[in-house]
């Protein structure tokens, strides 16, 4: 079983032919003038910008980002007014018998139950703010209209929703083998990823030089992801193997199944 069974492949149509030849098109993929009028529109509508920019947003805590100065600010009034009480007290013979430890414990507490719906409410700050970016996509056509650079970015938010941590991809790997994206996450040590923005279908040969990088870089799983289609051979040499193979359609499965 695979880590996404949930979701299954989809199939590309066929035209009366055994298979399509890597570089051939799949009968969906959208026209180039039905592209240029998707980037047109992407780019008045500010779905480019949202695709490449930081997680932003004018909040009293960003998504994102931890509000350091306001947990600072927390954790100085919780050690202060303890102290306060403590010294208002300490005449007084009849509170003698309170231990030391009272305060600090009490002073712990305070800043769990500032700090938790804070950091809750950034998490989930964050998750939503990714997922109204990404689906924005939701066309063949949009998917088509970014740029390589742009589609590594949607991919990389595609695996943030699925629960992957983005490692760093400037390595001598990533250089060498064509990889994008390194992930990861309490299942996989160490996932890559290969995006291809591609128009035609994706053959056995794309496939087979994924798992010899994935093999040389001792990693756990592969992906290919592609705005195009897959093949038929490349599919079956695939089976068996730790890689997953991301066409068009499934692509825009998930950003559809994000929407709702």
């Amino acid at each position: 079983m695979t880590p996404f069974d949930a979701f299954p492949t989809a199939r590309v149509p066929r035209s009366g032919m055994a298979d399509q030849e890597e570089r051939g098109e799949p009968e969906w993929m959208p026209s180039p003038a039905e592209v240029a009028r998707a980037r047109s529109q992407m780019e008045r509508q500010g779905v480019v910008h949202s695709v490449t920019r930081g997680v932003a947003g004018v909040q009293m805590v960003p998504a994102g980002e931890a509000p350091w100065l306001w947990l600072g600010a927390a954790i100085l009034w919780v050690i202060l007014w303890p102290a306060i009480i403590a010294l208002k007290v300490s005449a007084a013979p009849a509170l003698a018998w309170l231990p030391w430890w009272l305060p600090v414990l009490l002073a712990a507490g305070h800043i769990a139950l500032l700090a938790w719906p804070v950091l809750l409410s950034e998490r989930v700050g964050k998750n939503d703010d990714l997922r109204r970016r990404f689906t924005r996509i939701q066309t063949a056509a949009q998917m088509l209209a970014l740029e390589p650079l742009e589609f590594e970015a949607w991919t990389g938010m595609l695996f943030m929703l699925l629960g992957y941590r983005l490692e760093s991809s400037n390595t001598e790997i990533s250089a060498d083998h064509g990889i994008d994206l390194r992930v990861s996450n309490s299942r996989i040590r160490l996932g890559l990823v290969q995006c291809k923005r591609y128009r035609g279908t994706v053959g056995e040969p794309t496939v087979r030089d994924l798992y010899g990088t994935l093999i040389h870089a001792d990693a756990d799983f592969g992906w290919l992801v592609t705005t195009g289609g897959i093949s038929r051979q490349a599919r079956a040499w695939a089976a068996g193997q730790p890689l997953e193979l991301w066409d068009g359609q499934r692509l825009l499965e998930y950003a559809r199944s994000f929407r709702r």
